[in-house]
């Protein structure tokens, strides 16, 4: 492992990217990706830029988006070489459509586990999110 791709380098970069998610400061998330970026979110890939810069903003990491008040709080972290798994709560109000739906106003809580993928100078490559979709829709009340 080259020195940029230390594992402390690679921890500064998940800590600016979790930092600007949390902020809600777009420019400063995809700030942390690599050239040619990947997020998949249950299976559903956003591969380059503009896909990944779009989830994220129609999201609400950006600001704006289906939910306000995004926040994710990290739980237990796994490192192993340019690989870093965390634990995670996502929560959020749903304040914009998403999903065919319509905004509840209603807050959401779930438990998710993100394997984030780091290049050899300590970009992020992938960010690859596991969550129970279903609990979010029953938090919002959109199913019993």
């Amino acid at each position: 492992m080259s020195l940029t791709g230390s594992p402390s380098a690679i921890l500064v970069c998940l800590k600016s990217h979790l930092d600007a998610e949390n902020q809600h400061d777009l420019q400063a998330v995809m700030a942390t990706y690599t050239d040619s970026p990947r997020v998949t979110i249950n299976g559903q890939v956003f591969a380059g830029t503009n896909a990944v810069r779009m989830f994220h903003d129609r999201f609400g990491f950006g600001g704006a988006g289906a939910f306000s008040e995004v926040t994710v709080k990290e739980r237990a972290r796994h490192a192993c070489g340019f690989v870093v798994a965390l634990e995670q709560t996502l929560s959020g109000v749903h304040t914009g459509r998403w999903q065919a739906h319509q905004p509840t106003g209603q807050r959401f809580e779930v438990p998710v586990c993100t394997v984030y993928t780091f290049t050899p100078q300590a970009l992020l490559a992938s960010e690859d999110a596991y969550f129970d979709s279903m609990l979010i829709h029953r938090q919002l009340g959109l199913i019993g």
